[in-house]
């Protein structure tokens, strides 16, 4: 019964895949090793699916599911047994991925995760081509906490999505700097509205 509430606290309940505080707890782990020199450079890869609402919307939740149990198994058939696939919640996933055969396999493999997903699937009755943004955060020295390298990911996802759709982008200062500048840009709008 331990071990059932133990992983009940750590899963999500649809897919099976770890959940948001287990991916922090393995992202802290990788820090803490990488810190100290004793761990491999690895990347944390935010994934969001594209126009999932639509499949809600139309389809109805039950065909959501099934699409995202779907996703979860084609994310997990397509990574090394190490590295951690992890759902956040809705249709937002996170992996944990280490690059121990060099950075250019980081680079190629968004590309490979993104041809599997598109591959068409049936959901209730239906033939769907699913297609997802991913957000790439590397490991830097810089960081120091495990919701850093989530941020940045997702800061980089959604750089992805506003490109397009369908496909990857990778942090890097630019991102940091637009996502530093709008809540700034925000505010003086705001407080210019109220000075009329």
């Amino acid at each position: 019964a331990e071990q059932q509430l133990t992983y009940q606290a750590t899963h999500d309940a649809l897919t099976g895949l770890p959940n948001r505080p287990h991916l922090l707890d393995r992202l802290s782990a990788a820090i803490e090793r990488a810190r100290h020199g004793d761990g491999q450079a690895f990347a944390v890869l935010f994934l969001d699916l594209d126009r999932f609402k639509l499949v809600n919307d139309s389809m109805g939740h039950a065909a959501g599911d099934e699409l995202l149990v779907e996703v979860a198994r084609r994310i997990t058939m397509s990574v090394r047994e190490d590295d951690v696939v992890s759902r956040l919640g809705g249709d937002e996933f996170a992996l944990l991925v280490e690059y121990t055969d060099g950075l250019e396999n980081v680079r190629d493999f968004p590309q490979r995760l993104l041809a599997v997903l598109g591959r068409p699937m049936w959901v209730a009755g239906r033939e769907l081509f699913p297609s997802a943004s991913i957000g790439i955060a590397l490991w830097q020295p810089r960081y120091r906490h495990a919701d850093e390298l989530l941020r940045d990911a997702d800061a980089a996802m959604y750089r992805a999505k506003q490109g397009g759709r369908d496909r990857s982008e990778r942090f890097d200062e630019e991102i940091r700097a637009e996502a530093m500048r709008l809540p700034d840009l925000e505010a003086d709008l705001r407080r210019e509205l109220q000075h009329d």
